[in-house]
């Protein structure tokens, strides 16, 4: 953001949200004066059809050329009118090895006794949630109320077990307070280089893999400077910095000759065993489902 201040003359206002849903939350109230945002997948259908993106003007972002082939038309946007992809990974688990010893790559070691009160899962529904959903052999994007409630079921036996939601579980993994943690693949990836006893895994019952992406806000005051922004995110120099600094994967095959870590290229994703990842999906008014299974499980 310092280096685009600097060579646009501009200077940037940067707010932060939870997840997606505060975001949607916050726009639907009629919140004005953003230029960028940054929602994920399944957010993006949810803004579309609310009418709180504008159509982006593709002639304005020539480096759209260096998205990777796989990161284009994708079924959250089909014809890329609305978002352009900006970092992807997956969520799965990581765990302190000093204290979980050998533990099956699955959501079952949530549920194991000895770490009872040592985990923590996302501050998300989606997330938190689709662990149950997964487990029980269910797809993370079920809108079926039987489903649902056998889900419900599931993150009941984990009450006692979880000692806190949070979106940013570092700081607990950090001091110890946790031993395991639902995270996101870059998240898990900073801590560990901190603290090399953390690992992470991908539940072999399935997780999400999730894209974020860069949209601009309905009635944006300064259009023209977000067309320049996505731009400039997507120049292979951009994109080679961010991904290593925030160790999530980039879809800028352009940056991939740039990028020391294989793990972190847009070609990773061909090498991913996709039947394990699922991207999220807007659904619509079953949404309302999930939000009534989220209030009763955080009320347990």
């Amino acid at each position: 953001m310092k280096k685009f201040e600097k060579k646009f003359n501009a200077k940037i206002k940067y707010d932060q949200f939870s997840n997606n849903e505060e975001l949607l939350a916050k726009l639907q109230s009629g919140a004005r004066g953003y230029d960028v945002i940054i929602p994920s997948d399944y957010m993006v259908t949810a803004l579309i059809e609310n009418k709180l993106v504008e159509v982006i003007d593709a002639s304005k972002i020539p480096n759209l050329r260096n998205l990777g082939q796989e990161f284009k038309n994708l079924a959250f946007d089909p014809k890329g009118q609305y978002s352009v992809p900006y970092m992807w990974g997956t969520t799965g688990l990581v765990y302190n090895s000093k204290f979980v010893k050998n533990p099956p790559e699955s959501i079952e070691l949530l549920f194991k006794a000895e770490y009872a009160n040592k985990i923590s899962l996302l501050e998300d529904s989606r997330e938190a949630i689709g662990l149950a959903m997964r487990k029980l052999g269910y797809s993370g994007n079920s809108i079926n109320k039987k489903e649902l409630l056998e889900a419900e079921k599931v993150m009941k036996t984990l009450k006692g077990k979880v000692r806190l939601y949070t979106s940013d579980p570092k700081q607990h993994l950090f001091s110890e307070d946790i031993w395991i943690a639902q995270a996101y693949s870059g998240d898990a990836k900073s801590t560990a280089k901190d603290k090399p006893e953390l690992k992470y895994f991908v539940p072999k019952e399935g997780a999400t893999l999730w894209i974020d992406n860069m949209a601009i806000a309905v009635g944006a005051p300064h259009k023209d400077l977000a067309h320049e922004f996505i731009n400039f995110i997507l120049e292979p120099e951009t994109a080679k910095e961010m991904a290593e600094a925030l160790l999530y994967n980039t879809p800028n095959a352009g940056a991939d000759t740039l990028i020391k870590d294989e793990s972190l290229r847009a070609s990773q994703l061909k090498k991913m065993k996709l039947s394990k990842v699922e991207l999220l999906k807007d659904l619509g008014d079953g949404s309302e489902l999930w939000d009534d299974t989220w209030t009763k499980i955080k009320s347990l």
